[in-house]
């Protein structure tokens, strides 16, 4: 059995086993978030500031561990655009934070990535509201993605991030929070060196 053990770190197969099942578990974990999510009852919800659950997602990215291991969010320029008279939105606040969490931490990877020249790393963010819903945009700055990319962004388990550092479950959560839970829309646009965009749209009444 020793020198069964020896053959397996030798060849790091000791550490690939530990790899896949802590991402099992990551995966198991957010299934279960998922299957929660459609559990909740309307009871949950409850009328709250967007501006301000986006504030809240900002400042969970800014000292989330993992981030600051490969990418200080802090170093992101952060540009605020929100309409003055925005209506409260019914939602589960905790799942509409997470969204945005979601979406800013992929924004925060997908900067780390581009080398920057005349310009810097930047997230821009505006909120606004018309007749019926609040809009909320995420763009960035950073490398973009092509069409092919671009079109399974919400497919569950679909990710670009190496492996470890990513389940591919993030996206559809939040695919799944906003259109099924909330009645709401997401959607994405992105071209090859030119950005990201998510647009978010929330339903001020309840559908």
């Amino acid at each position: 059995m020793e020198d069964v053990e020896a053959y397996l770190k030798a060849r790091g197969i000791d550490e690939m086993c530990h790899a896949i099942n802590d991402s099992a578990k990551r995966a198991a974990q957010l299934v279960l978030n998922m299957l929660s999510f459609s559990r909740k009852s309307d009871a949950s919800f409850s009328s709250q500031e967007i501006g301000r659950l986006m504030d809240a997602a900002l400042e969970l990215a800014m000292n989330d561990y993992d981030l600051k291991k490969r990418y200080d969010f802090r170093r992101i320029e952060i540009v605020r655009h929100y309409d003055g008279e925005i209506p409260l939105v019914p939602c589960e606040a905790t799942n509409i934070q997470q969204v945005f969490l979601n979406i800013v931490k992929n924004a925060a990877y997908a900067l780390a990535d581009k080398q920057f020249v005349d310009d810097a790393p930047r997230l821009m963010i505006a909120i606004r509201a018309d007749e019926q819903v609040v809009t909320v945009e995420i763009a960035d700055n950073g490398p973009g993605m092509d069409e092919k990319t671009r079109k399974r962004i919400f497919e569950p388990f679909f990710t670009t991030k190496p492996v470890g550092l990513g389940t591919g479950l993030g996206m559809s959560i939040a695919y799944f929070i906003i259109h099924d839970q909330h009645k709401g829309t997401i959607q994405v646009q992105s071209e090859p060196g030119k950005g990201t965009a998510f647009t978010v749209r929330l339903p001020y009444f309840r559908v």
